[in-house]
């Protein structure tokens, strides 16, 4: 079958079409899927269902003057795949906090919290012991240090970035 066809057949919403495109283009959806989410093979099934969907659905819009159908169908399941990892960045960053916000006290003279804090220099320590243990806001914790407040997430950032990939070294010893 040609991709006219294939591609009229899927415009026609035909199921059977739909079979013969994964046998043809699945392939070239999973891997572009898994080189967009190498670091989360998790999500490649999700990612290839989405990308399905998304053809499935939005198959009027290829336009064969822009591109072939082979790259459309890649750059779709792409797409898809930057939408999970997106979320997925995004939710780690929240589960993260979330780990991070403690608001009692007498955790902030607990030695592991210390010892962690440590391997910060002392200005992000003191920011993260203000966010994270004093409880305050980063506008506020920002202004403390005289910083600015997107100078602070910054950092933020950066620390948490610093804190995973240390606790993945420190659990693979």
């Amino acid at each position: 079958m040609n991709n006219k066809d294939l591609i009229q057949r899927l415009k026609n919403k035909d199921e059977d079409a739909l079979y013969i495109f994964i046998e043809e283009y699945g392939k070239i959806l999973k891997g572009v899927i898994s080189k967009t989410l190498w670091k989360y093979p998790n999500l490649w099934e999700e990612a290839m269902n989405d990308a399905l969907l998304s053809i499935w659905q939005n198959i009027e819009y290829f336009d064969p003057s822009r591109s072939t159908f082979k790259n459309w169908c890649a750059l779709v399941s792409k797409y898809r795949a930057i939408d999970l990892l997106r979320k997925e960045v995004k939710f780690e960053s929240l589960e993260l906090e979330e780990n991070y916000a403690v608001n009692d006290s007498d955790l902030s003279s607990n030695l592991e919290i210390q010892e962690i804090l440590s391997l910060l220099d002392n200005e992000d320590k003191k920011l993260f012991e203000n966010i994270f243990i004093n409880g305050l806001s980063y506008k506020e914790a920002a202004s403390k240090q005289n910083i600015s407040t997107a100078n602070a997430y910054k950092k933020v950032s950066r620390g948490r970035k610093f804190f995973k990939k240390w606790r993945r070294n420190f659990y693979e010893k």
